[in-house]
């Protein structure tokens, strides 16, 4: 048994035990340490990033099952397309969720920020000077936020998939076509721009791992920075859990 392992468990009292109560007193002194709280920040950040990289992940399994020939070449069969038509709408569906996820994961991050830690000059100007070196550089990321817009406020963007075959190889993706999509009018300048120089279609696939890659690698970066920050107490903390579980077991007779 752990209290990390329950982090809002409560120790119940046993009657006839007049010893026990005392490990309550001690689990809310735990439970109001800053060590404690560091903990749950990091727990924070973690469950967060993990909204976005579980969507992505059930995109890209979808995906990895038709590159199986045996799987994904009755779908394509033209005549039935309504097989085809239904995997486009799993596609989208996928996509929606992904998207949605992504822009939950960048405005609650944000607020984690400002309400954990506006006061703390230092880690607010590396977090914003990361979020620039990691996320501005790369240009899908404005585009995939905007993606987001245009999908829950406009309508479906047009998903087409795409077989590449050879005697050697099989493979399918999905791409987002780039007209359909130049013809909403609250793109900005720049990312209208950008759309229009991707030619017939946008290769969505690789801008959602390309983005999921960056995004985890951040939330690491936040994780370990606030794990840096509050590194004495979280080792206070844990000394104490420690000392809190043997007793634990003793009172209880594991």
């Amino acid at each position: 048994m752990s209290i990390e392992d329950l982090p809002n468990a409560r120790v119940s009292p046993v009657d006839g035990q007049p010893d026990r109560p005392h490990l309550l007193v001690w689990q809310d002194e735990l439970n109001a340490s800053p060590g404690y709280r560091a903990v749950a920040l990091m727990a924070y950040v973690r469950r967060v990033g993990y909204v976005l990289q579980a969507n992505v992940a059930q995109y890209n399994a979808l995906i990895a099952r038709l590159q199986d020939p045996s799987l994904s070449l009755p779908i394509f069969d033209i005549s039935n397309p309504q097989v085809h038509d239904d995997l486009l709408s799993e596609v989208e569906r996928l996509l929606h969720n992904v998207l949605t996820a992504l822009s939950t994961r960048i405005d609650q991050q944000r607020s984690f920020m400002k309400e954990h830690f506006s006061n703390d000059a230092a880690l607010t100007a590396e977090y914003a000077a990361r979020v620039r070196a990691d996320f501005d550089d790369y240009t899908p990321s404005a585009f995939l936020s905007g993606l987001r817009n245009y999908l829950t406020h406009h309508r479906l963007p047009v998903t087409q998939s795409q077989q590449n075959f050879s005697p050697q190889s099989f493979s399918v993706t999905f791409v987002l076509l780039c007209q359909p999509l130049l013809e909403w009018s609250r793109w900005n300048s720049e990312i209208k721009r950008w759309i229009a120089g991707q030619g017939d279609h946008l290769e969505i696939v690789s801008m959602i791992d390309g983005y999921a890659r960056i995004a985890g690698d951040f939330d690491k970066w936040l994780h370990d920075r606030i794990g840096l920050k509050y590194a004495s107490e979280i080792r206070e903390y844990e000394d104490a859990a420690n000392a809190f579980n043997r007793e634990l077991d003793r009172t209880f007779g594991q």
